[in-house]
């Protein structure tokens, strides 16, 4: 289990310039008709921890070093050859493009292993957003391969010479209020405002199921 601590904790510890609610702006009670990933383990471009394996193997080759991400019924889980974790609920919205909303499971931080938080008003304690793009479905109608593009505050100040970057946004978004590092909206308008901007400010991760069973 502490690969799959110490990777939940670096998650919530460089969150930046992410938009995030403090509570949930759709339902997060499934409704018959929402969109689904194929339940399955999932290849996600885009991220790297510094791991270099074959996810098609099973569980028990993958190196040590290795996590998965598995979907299943609304929930997102980080697989490892020995272990498996909840990191996220989630509920997708039907629409063009899918909106997701993703809340994490801070669970992970009560691990005395994990470095203790300095405040909790921040995106991995509240509720992130995605556009969700399928590039492919199953016979079933469940997502099979996607695209998807976080919501972002707005974008990053210029670099200036002999000075580190700062990581949020100075020109944030209509109705996004920055905090920190990332930023608050208070209405789903706000976060698909800008979601329809986030093309401009980065590329899409890029998700392909693999197989059923991890």
């Amino acid at each position: 289990m502490r690969r799959l601590t110490i990777l939940l904790a670096a998650l919530a510890l460089s969150a930046c310039n992410q938009v995030y609610s403090r509570t949930p702006l759709v339902s997060e009670a499934h409704e018959g008709g929402d969109p689904e990933f194929r339940p399955g383990l999932w290849l996600l471009s885009g991220e790297s921890h510094n791991c270099e394996f074959d996810i098609r193997k099973r569980l028990r080759d993958w190196p040590e070093c290795a996590v998965g991400i598995e979907f299943r019924r609304g929930q997102m889980w980080f697989v490892s050859g020995h272990d498996r974790k909840l990191a996220q609920t989630q509920r997708l919205v039907d629409g063009d493009p899918i909106l997701l909303q993703a809340h994490w499971q801070t669970d992970v931080l009560q691990d005395p292993r994990a470095p203790e938080p300095k405040d909790t008003d921040n995106p991995f304690y509240g509720w992130t957003y995605f556009a969700v793009t399928p590039t492919r479905m199953d016979g079933e109608g469940h997502i099979r391969e996607a695209k998807a593009l976080q919501a972002e505050c707005g974008p990053l100040p210029a670099l200036q010479p002999g000075r580190a970057g700062r990581g949020v946004t100075d020109r944030p978004f209509p109705g996004l209020v920055v905090v920190g590092n990332n930023c608050v909206a208070k209405d789903l308008d706000t976060v698909k405002r800008a979601l329809a901007q986030a093309g401009s400010l980065s590329q899409p991760y890029e998700l392909k199921w693999v197989r059923d069973d991890p």
